[in-house]
């Protein structure tokens, strides 16, 4: 797969900041952070499925490192998982179902974001069928 190189070299990256937790200094943690956001972001851009949703992750409210998440970004992360979710990865079909059922980014689109849940749940995302069982049952 395009980008498999560059993905699997970030992956490699991003698993030096879990072999010893605590025991990176803050800065060092940030440059391993950088580094492998970069390189993420290459692969994504290469077309690499799984790092473009691991980029769409980049861009969610979640903190990292303990911090504010600096790159927040909801529409980034509709695009990054619209991407991943053209090429049926599973865990994106259900994120990006999240933001059309909210409206969070983009304009709330309740049959868009039950389609893409079952795109999910069909590809096997256990989340996605769950998520997509709750919808379903809402709109009864």
């Amino acid at each position: 797969m395009k980008g498999d190189r560059v993905y699997l070299k970030a992956r490699a990256v991003h698993e030096k900041m879990y072999i010893s937790p605590g025991q990176i200094k803050e800065e060092d943690g940030r440059n391993i952070y950088n580094e492998y956001f970069k390189l993420l972001k290459r692969a994504a851009y290469l077309g690499h499925a799984d790092a473009q949703y691991d980029l769409g992750q980049q861009y969610e409210t979640m903190n990292y490192l303990s911090l504010e998440n600096p790159n927040y970004n909801p529409a980034k992360c509709i695009y990054w998982y619209t991407k991943a979710s053209a090429q049926d990865h599973a865990a994106a079909c259900n994120n990006l179902a999240s933001f059309y059922e909210s409206g969070e980014g983009c304009e709330k689109d309740v049959e868009k974001a039950l389609a893409l849940y079952k795109k999910s749940a069909d590809l096997g995302d256990p989340l996605g069928e769950k998520n997509y069982k709750i919808m379903k049952g809402q709109m009864r």
